[in-house]
C-alpha cells in the first residue's frame, strides 16, 4: 500500500510531462487529451482520474510551481528578513528550476492566466508595506507585472542578461520609481541617487 501514492504522484506527472513535451511543438489551446494520454502512455480513464480538462492540468502545474516558490520564500524567511532583492533571487531561483515549464506557462496564451494565479498566491513581501489605495493598487500592478514579464523574457531568451545585471535593474526600479511613488509626495520629483 505504500507505493500507491508514489504511483499516483508518477502517473499524474507522466501526464504533466507529456502535456509541457507537447507544449513545446505546438500551441497549448491545440494540445488534445487524446495527444496527451498517447505520449503518456495511459487511456483517457485514467487521465480523467486526475484531471477535469487540459487546463486543469495546466493550473495543476501552476500551483505546483507556485507552492515551491512560496516554500522557498519561507525557507528563506525562516533564515533572514526577505527584501525586494532576497525575493526576486528566490524567484529567479524557481524560474530557472522550473524553465522548461516556465516558458510554456508564461507563453502568449497563457500568460495573462499565470500571472494573475502568481499574483493572488504571491507572500505579501511587496504589497504589504503600503496601504491599498485606488492609485497604490495600479502601481503595484504595473510594476509586478512588468518585472514578471522582463525576468519570464530574460528566461526565454537563455539568460541575455545575467541574473546579478538583472537584479540590480529590478532593484534600481525599486528604489527609484516604486517606493517613491508609493509614498504620498509621489508627485515630486525623486532626487537623484
Amino acid at each position: 500500500m505504500k507505493k500507491q501514492p508514489e504511483i499516483t504522484d508518477a502517473t499524474r506527472e507522466a501526464f504533466v510531462n507529456a502535456f509541457f513535451q507537447l507544449a513545446q511543438k505546438k500551441s497549448i489551446n491545440q494540445i488534445t487529451i487524446r495527444e496527451i494520454t498517447d505520449l503518456a502512455g495511459y487511456n483517457r480513464t485514467t487521465f480523467y482520474r486526475y484531471f477535469e480538462d487540459v487546463f486543469s492540468l495546466i493550473e495543476y502545474a501552476e500551483d505546483d510551481f507556485l507552492q515551491r516558490t512560496q516554500n522557498a520564500l519561507k525557507e528563506q524567511r525562516r533564515e533572514r528578513t526577505v527584501g525586494e532583492r532576497e525575493f526576486f533571487e528566490t524567484l529567479i531561483y524557481c524560474l530557472h528550476e522550473n524553465a522548461d515549464r516556465i516558458s510554456v506557462l508564461v507563453s502568449e496564451q497563457n500568460r495573462s492566466h499565470f500571472m494573475r494565479r502568481f499574483k493572488e498566491n504571491m507572500p505579501d513581501n511587496l504589497y504589504a508595506q503600503t496601504e491599498n489605495t485606488p492609485k497604490k493598487k495600479v502601481i503595484k500592478d504595473i510594476y509586478f507585472y512588468g518585472i514578471f514579464h522582463a525576468i519570464s523574457i530574460n528566461l526565454q531568451n537563455q539568460n541575455a542578461l545575467p541574473d546579478e545585471d538583472l537584479l540590480d535593474l529590478i532593484q534600481k526600479l525599486f528604489d527609484r520609481w516604486y517606493w517613491p511613488a508609493m509614498r504620498e509626495d509621489a508627485c515630486c520629483p525623486v532626487p537623484n541617487q
